[in-house]
Order: structure tokens, then sequence, then C-alpha cells
């Protein structure tokens, strides 16, 4: 409409135009024409606008309806928001009502539920380091589904529990033999029958084996235990159902574990290193002295009693006899001071040779301790000085040290006491002896004498 008003204006103004300009007669034909296409263009411009305005009520009416749709389905879904806000608030009363109904009911239940729990862990650990999971492996599964649950138990589960729990008391107290696989101490594995004490021990063969709960294998100790252990272990592997004598441990394997990190006698002598070697070298040498001391003076003594057990044929395998036959060899001479001196002079030789040796064997006896103590000394340097190094935070560094230490000290006292004992023992015999051939000697020549004196006065008598 405002477009033809505005061709309207346009016709009006060119007709004022018109009206204003000279007249004239030739110039009629293009107004006329003019005026029909400002006509045509007015009457299609109006067609046009009409058509729009058409399809703009046409559209009109189509979002109308749209709208009124739209809000039919508000209105519905409102409705609907509203009946399950109301359903909701129900289920949370209800819910609400059978809480507290569930919690009247459960009463001390929940008490028993919670014990439950607790034990089901308890045992998880408990069956998690036992050794009768080697022949029920599947039981690990159970235990651990048991404990994990947060649910409220189930009597079956309350029963599997149980027979959990029976099962490990029944099989703790029997013997019994099972196929397993078996880590050797190089670390190849093998297969092998494995004799199984209660839940404290497992050998194979006359080897101990120790249960590693992670890997739910057994493996070899890497060191054995000697002696009785090992051959009770062969016997227990090899019984056919005889009863038989087992080293058992109680520990469950913890004292034969430590068995792996105590040191041997041959490695607990190399911890004393140089000053060890020393000490040791010096016990043997003063060991091999007193054995041959001791069977030296053995033989003195021996031979001295046979000679005194018969002084008339004189024996020279023995000091008396030699001072007998030195007696025997000077007594020609009418001076007595020089039989005496000779006398004396086998006498030295014979107790020289008795007491031969034993101040070497008291020297070692001595410096034995004092050679630990400078083991000692040695080691406790090596300490300060790995702590002055890498301080104390691990106690392994340190080892080396306070090992040389203790054990060079140890290794003195060893070899000391023992030459400290035999030195006086030795001592004492060989003072013994000496004393015997000293009153021997000092009675040779006045027994020797009185004897001729009594033979020339019965002569002369004669």
């Amino acid at each position: 409409m405002n477009s033809i008003m505005k061709l309207r204006n346009v016709a009006a103004l060119a007709i004022f135009a018109l009206c204003t300009l000279p007249i004239s007669v030739h110039a009629a034909t293009p107004l006329i024409d003019l005026y029909e296409k400002v006509e045509r263009g007015a009457a299609e411009t109006g067609q046009r606008d009409e058509r729009r305005e058409a399809r703009f009520a046409s559209s009109a009416q189509e979002k109308a309806r749209m709208l009124r749709d739209l809000e039919r389905k508000i209105a519905q879904e409102e409705k609907r928001k509203n009946s399950l806000k109301n359903e909701f608030d129900g289920n949370e009363d209800r819910l609400a009502e059978l809480t507290t109904l569930l919690d009247r009911r459960i009463g001390d239940l929940g008490e028993l539920f919670g014990v439950f729990r607790q034990t089901a862990d308890d045992t998880q650990n408990l069956l998690f380091d036992s050794l009768i999971g080697l022949e029920f492996p599947e039981r690990r599964a159970i235990i651990a589904e048991l404990a994990e649950s947060t649910d409220v138990p189930t009597i079956p589960q309350m029963r599997e529990l149980w027979k959990l729990l029976i099962q490990e008391t029944a099989y703790s107290g029997q013997v019994s033999r099972f196929d397993a696989e078996v880590i050797a101490p190089a670390g190849e594995v093998y297969s092998a029958e494995v004799t199984r004490v209660g839940v404290f021990n497992a050998v194979v063969g006359d080897k101990y084996l120790s249960y590693l709960p992670e890997q739910n294998r057994l493996a070899e100790l890497t060191r054995q235990p000697a002696g009785y252990a090992r051959s009770s272990a062969q016997s227990l592997s090899s019984a056919s159902g005889a009863k038989v004598d087992f080293a058992l441990d109680p520990s469950r394997g913890a004292l034969l574990g430590l068995l792996v990190q105590s040191p041997s006698l041959i490695e607990r002598v190399q911890q004393g290193a140089f000053v060890g070697y020393v000490i040791i070298a010096g016990a043997l040498l003063g060991m091999l002295l007193v054995l041959e001391r001791g069977m030296r003076l053995t033989r003195i003594q021996r031979s001295i009693d046979r000679q005194l057990g018969d002084l008339s044929s004189v024996r020279l395998d023995n000091p008396l006899g030699r001072i007998l036959n030195a007696y025997d060899e000077n007594q020609h001479l009418d001076d007595l001071e020089t039989i005496s001196r000779k006398l004396e002079v086998v006498v030295i030789e014979d107790v020289g040779e008795i007491s031969k040796g034993l101040p070497v064997i008291k020297i070692l006896a001595t410096v034995a301790p004092l050679t630990g103590l400078l083991g000692t000394v040695v080691g406790m340097i090596e300490t300060f000085q790995s702590i002055t190094l890498f301080g104390t935070g691990d106690p392994k560094l340190m080892a080396g040290g306070i090992s040389m230490a203790l054990i060079t000290t140890v290794l003195g006292l060893l070899a000391a006491i023992p030459l400290l004992i035999s030195h006086t023992i030795l001592s004492s015999k060989a003072a013994v002896l000496a004393k015997i051939v000293g009153e021997q000697a000092a009675g040779v020549m006045p027994h020797n004498a009185e004897q001729t004196a009594v033979s020339r006065a019965a002569e002369g008598w004669c």
C-alpha cells in the first residue's frame, strides 16, 4: 500500500509539472506513455504486495498454530514433571520407611556382619601366607571375594568362610604329599613331589623349601641346614607311613630363612681379612709346637722313668742316663769340683732341651689377643670411614668394618686361651722333669762316692 501511495504522489507531481510548463502539442505523447508505464508499474507493485501480504498472513497463521502446539506440549510436560516429582517424593518417603524398617529388623545382625568382614580380612591374610594354599589355589579367589565385598553377606557366603577356616584347621595338623613347582637356587623351575608338614615346613628330598606367597610357589633355600636336620628331611620324604623324626621349624620357615643370612665358619674367618689370617697362622704354629713339645716331654719322662728303674745300666736316650754316663766317664778324676762342673754342663744342656720351644708358645699366646686388638682398631677405622663417606643411613655399609673388628677379637682370644693353657701345662711338666734331672744329678756324686768308699773299706778289711 505504501508503494501505491508513493506512485500516486509521483504521478501528481508529474501532472503538476506538466501543468506549469509551456504546452506543446508535440510533447503529449511521451507524457502519456510515461503515465501508462507508471500505472502499469504501480499495478504490478500492488500485485506483488498483495501476494506478499497473503504469504505473510499464511505464515503468521502457521506460526500461531505452532505456538499453540508448543504451549500444549509444555503444559503436558509440566503436568508430567509434577507427576514424576510426586512419584519421586513418594519413593523417597518409601525408601526412608524401608531403611528404617531394615535397620530395625537387622538389629544385632549389623554387628555380626562387621565381625564377618573383619574375620574375612584376617582369614585372607592367614590363608595368603599358608602352605595349604598350594594344594587348594582356588580358595584365594574365594576369600578375596568375601573380604572385598561391601554388600550384606549371605548365608552361603558365611558358610563358605566357615568351610575355609575348618579346612585350614584340619590340614594344619596333617602331613601330605602333592606335586608342585619348585624354584631352584639357580632360578630354574622344576616340578617335584613336595612333602608338607602342616603349615610349618615343606621339603623335597633332603632339601628344605621356603614359601613365596606373592608367587604362590616354593623355592629351595640357598643354604640348607646340615647334619640331623637334612637327614630328617630325607627320611620324611622317603617315608611310607612309618613314624620318622623330623626337625620342625615352628616359625614357619623364619628360622630356616635366617640360615641364608648367617655366615659359615669360612665366611666368618674371611671377615677377619689379613689380620684374621695372621692370628690363625700363629695359632696353628703354636698348636704344632704344643703337640711337638708335649710328645717330646712325654718321651723324656718315660725314658727317665725307665732309667730310674734300672740305674745299673746307663741309657743315653734320657737326661738322667747322660748325666750318669758323664759321671762314669769322669769319675777317674780326683778333683770333685771338675767332675761337678762337667755334670753341670750336661744338666744345663738337658734342661735347655726340656724347656725348648716353651717361650715361643708363650709369645704366641701373648701376641694373639694383641693382634686381635689390632684388627679391632682397623675394623673400627674402616667403620668410621664408611660413616664419614656415606653417613649412617645404611647399616650394611658399616657391617664390614664391625665384622672385622669383632671377628679378629674373637680369633685372638680363641688362639690365646688354648695356647696359654697348653703353655702352663707344658711348663709345669718341664719344671717337674728339670727338677728330677737336677735332683738326680745332685745325688749322683754323693751316692757313687758312698758306694766307692764302702767298696774300698771292704777291700781293706779283707
